[in-house]
């Protein structure tokens, strides 16, 4: 039985990624960022073949849930794909993720392509396709902007679903700080509160209460157009620079993996005395990490209950 994914596995060049950069608008680090998270940058298996993680619960007549497939081990996994491939080869693959980007199989023709199988084929030659397939992709979803902004929480929740938005969007910021040795700015938008909507509303001029209202929505907006950007009320990597030019004001930096573990070993902390601090944590980790905050807790002794707690958050994250 021929194999699709089995081709050419031709790498990229660093100047693919910059036609790619540049067709999209953004900078090569944002792209590499992406690369990274999604396939740790190995758009092929060390065997030749293309990377691929097959999704049983997004078949025709679906296999389980999300739950049950990200619990799946690799052999189990690649035994479920052999026979779902056996049955239906163009459903198998249109409910697998294939190469750098990871692109789902039923987002083919989004992709470009006429079928996930054409779409495997010419991925499995060549990385440079690989990129050529995501611009085409990113393009279509209309998440390019959403690149050129650093808006990593809007580009995650589309590319990968709603799930662990805050953990993608964190690892990104991560990527992209070691390609660019730099860190993007907070991306704010109407309804947001905090520090950084304060520091915001300073560099506009405007009266600062930290909450991104009616006033600051018109304020920024009028910003954008006096500076010729985009006019759309977000404030992202452009909105930033073009308003540190001009107040002074430097940006409140977005979170990065490293700053949410570090965050929640602070409140591992004050567990014992804070009722509502376990709870926090979940919501502040990857889930990969939530096993070393067993391990913390007990080693500093916080106590029994905080102990169950992080294990049930282990358990259901």
């Amino acid at each position: 039985m021929s194999k699709p994914w089995k081709g050419a596995a031709q790498r990229a060049t660093a100047q693919d990624f910059v036609v790619a950069a540049e067709e999209l608008g953004c900078d090569v680090a944002a792209l590499q960022a992406v690369w990274q998270v999604e396939a740790s940058g190995k758009p092929f298996r060390s065997d030749g073949t293309l990377e691929r993680r097959f999704e049983p619960h997004k078949l025709r007549k679906p296999e389980g849930n999300y739950k049950t497939s990200a619990k799946l081990s690799f052999a189990a996994r690649e035994a479920k794909f052999d026979a779902a491939y056996a049955r239906n080869q163009e459903d198998a693959m249109r409910a697998t993720s294939w190469g750098g980007p990871q692109i789902m199989g039923f987002n083919a023709q989004a992709a470009g392509y006429a079928s996930a199988g054409d779409m495997v084929k010419a991925m499995a030659a060549s990385e440079g396709e690989q990129l050529r397939a995501f611009v085409r992709l990113i393009k279509s979803w209309r998440l390019d902007s959403a690149l050129r902004a650093h808006d990593w929480r809007t580009f995650a929740a589309r590319y990968n679903g709603n799930a662990n938005v805050a953990e993608y969007s964190a690892r990104i910021e991560s990527a992209f700080q070691k390609f660019s040795g730099k860190a993007s700015p907070a991306v704010l938008r109407s309804g947001d509160k905090g520090a950084a909507v304060k520091r915001l509303q300073y560099a506009l001029g405007i009266d600062v209460d930290g909450k991104f209202g009616p006033a600051t929505d018109k304020a920024v907006r009028e910003f954008q157009q006096r500076h010729g950007l985009p006019v759309d009320g977000i404030v992202g990597r452009r909105t930033w620079e073009a308003l540190e030019g001009y107040s002074g004001v430097r940006p409140v930096k977005q979170a990065a993996a490293q700053d949410r573990i570090a965050k929640a070993s602070e409140m591992v902390a004050l567990a014992s005395t804070a009722a509502g601090s376990v709870a926090t944590v979940g919501g502040a980790l990857p889930e990969s990490s939530l096993n070393l905050l067993i391990i913390a807790a007990a080693v500093i002794g916080i106590g029994a209950l905080a102990l169950h707690a992080f294990r049930k958050l282990r358990d259901v994250a």
